[in-house]
């Protein structure tokens, strides 16, 4: 006698049988076209690498260095480079002032002063070495000492010298770094300062 097996399947609901199955993503290749376009262009990516110079300049892009984006530089001199006016306001303005005229019976005056705007051979002397002794200034005589201002360079002492000999009315021409340079030559066998404007006068 064939005995019936029951059915190991469940019984679904007329509900779970209306619902469909749930999506799955199956594998979708690339189309042909984009797998060779993309082939192309990994190809031409290296043929540009490969072939593109290294280190000068191109036609394949923008291969300038830092060097050549750096502004040409200008030409400057050392006598406007220094600031002159900066200069005598930490070397000189304590003895001569801010305003040049000195103090009475001290310190000379350097508005309208002889020496200031006079030969600037004397004047490059006077900053050079020293004066000790008695100087005639606008008539009337001091007897000081104004200190060397050997360690000063070239560019800094003509630049000290040209604001001097172009404030407080004075109006004479610029002095160049090259003759402080010249003087600094004509002068170097001497290492004391210059006794007096007498000997200034016919020393240099």
């Amino acid at each position: 006698m064939n005995q019936h097996k029951p059915d190991d399947t469940p019984a679904q609901s007329p509900q779970r049988q209306r619902e469909l199955p749930d999506p799955d993503e199956g594998v979708r290749p690339l189309p042909w076209f984009l797998t060779m376009f993309l082939g192309a262009m990994a190809m031409w990516g290296a043929f540009y690498i490969y072939s593109t110079p290294s280190g000068e300049e191109s036609s394949y892009g923008d291969q300038r260095t830092t060097a050549s984006l750096r502004p040409p530089a200008v030409a400057v001199n050392a006598a406007q480079k220094a600031d002159g006016k900066q200069i005598y306001g930490a070397k000189c303005a304590a003895c001569h002032q801010a305003t040049g005229l000195g103090i009475p019976g001290v310190f000379p005056p350097l508005a309208g002063s002889e020496w200031v705007v006079g030969d600037e051979k004397i004047l490059t002397s006077i900053m050079l070495l020293g004066v000790n002794g008695e100087m005639e200034v606008k008539g009337t005589v001091y007897k000081g000492a104004m200190p060397a201002w050997k360690s000063l360079s070239d560019g800094d002492l003509a630049a000290v010298m040209s604001y001097i000999r172009s404030d407080w009315g004075n109006k004479s021409a610029e002095i160049e770094p090259g003759s402080v340079a010249a003087q600094r030559e004509a002068t170097k066998s001497r290492t004391e300062p210059y006794k007096g404007g007498q000997e200034l006068k016919s020393g240099v």
